[in-house]
């Protein structure tokens, strides 16, 4: 079953879940009440269902499962702490937060990296071991499109003619959207449209100072797959990352790709791929957009849309999420 520490019981994933008939519980608790009550109510849950696994994905879920007990406790680590959290939240609250993580992380059994990069990382530099599963996404969806792009385009406002740039997930200071429209503002085809989708800390501030014909941004999107099967080209500028979903997604359409070089890109991608630039370096990435405009990239496209779906699916990360339980509980049992 799938227990929720926070408010509310809507939305399309919880539908997801009783389509498929499996129990969701709320805790209903403030983050507050949370601290203080959810790891009572949690165990007691745990006992009265005999749930043998508890496996957490985020900072509060991982602190509560770090300090249950009669279960196996493992989570699934989606960023590196000190770079994510300071980044994020400031020096001095992301520092803390990460040495808390940190330690947290090393309370739980069988700590689970979502990428080889988070698993080295944590190995050299934090001395934790971890193993890893890489993060998979659904390929059927994410596929390239198959019906008239002029008529997606149309029918998400979009210029039929002209080259589309694409950035999608939160704005934030870990995104480098400055950067981005920097290089962009800088190219050479003044009649293609840079497209941001999706909201974040950034988006009020970076709508009103450039938003325009060339400049767009939709705010957050339900129809993610539909704008990125109508754009051309797909961009990350992240300074640090898991495994990015958005650029499995983005490869996975069939998108050519223009990524700052940090080992998660190359992780997806490989060092060779000739359109990676430095993350703070905006004239690199000006020159990278200005040359993946002039080549022909279709079997580059080809070639990593291939790979995404052998080596990057869902059901390649749920089978084996799942052989990982079965070996738990199998060994538990020794």
């Amino acid at each position: 079953f799938v227990l929720s520490l926070s408010k509310g019981e809507s939305g399309p994933i919880l539908n997801q879940f009783k389509a498929l008939q499996i129990e969701f519980i709320s805790l209903n608790q403030s983050r507050f009440k949370g601290l203080l009550f959810n790891r009572s109510i949690i165990q007691k849950i745990l006992y009265d269902k005999q749930i043998d696994i508890v496996h957490s994905n985020d900072f509060r879920s991982d602190m509560i499962n770090a300090k249950l007990v009669n279960v196996i406790t493992m989570n699934t680590i989606h960023n590196f702490p000190t770079e994510d959290y300071k980044n994020r939240y400031g020096k001095l609250i992301g520092s803390w937060m990460s040495m808390k993580h940190k330690n947290i992380i090393k309370d739980i059994q069988l700590p689970i990296a979502c990428s080889k990069t988070v698993m080295k990382k944590f190995e050299e530099i934090y001395k934790i071991k971890t193993s890893f599963i890489q993060n998979g996404i659904d390929v059927e969806k994410f596929s390239p499109l198959t019906k008239d792009k002029n008529k997606l385009r149309k029918s998400l406002n979009l210029p039929v003619d002209g080259q589309i740039f694409i950035v999608s997930g939160a704005l934030s200071l870990l995104k480098n959207p400055k950067i981005i429209i920097k290089a962009f503002q800088q190219q050479e085809n003044k009649d293609s449209v840079l497209l941001f989708i999706g909201n974040g800390d950034l988006y009020n501030s970076l709508s009103s100072s450039y938003q325009s014909e060339n400049i767009r941004f939709t705010g957050r999107v339900d129809n993610v797959k539909n704008y990125l099967q109508a754009i051309d080209f797909y961009i990350s500028d992240s300074l640090t990352e898991g495994l990015p979903n958005s650029v499995l997604e983005a490869i996975s359409v069939g998108l050519p790709v223009i990524l700052s070089k940090i080992s998660p890109h190359v992780e997806i991608i490989g060092d060779n791929y000739p359109y990676l630039f430095d993350p703070d370096n905006s004239e690199d990435l000006n020159g990278k957009l200005n040359l993946i405009v002039q080549k022909e990239n279709k079997l580059y496209s080809q070639t990593h849309s291939f790979k995404i779906k052998n080596h990057f699916s869902a059901h390649l990360m749920s089978d084996k999420y799942q052989q990982q339980y079965l070996s738990s509980i199998n060994s538990s049992k020794k």
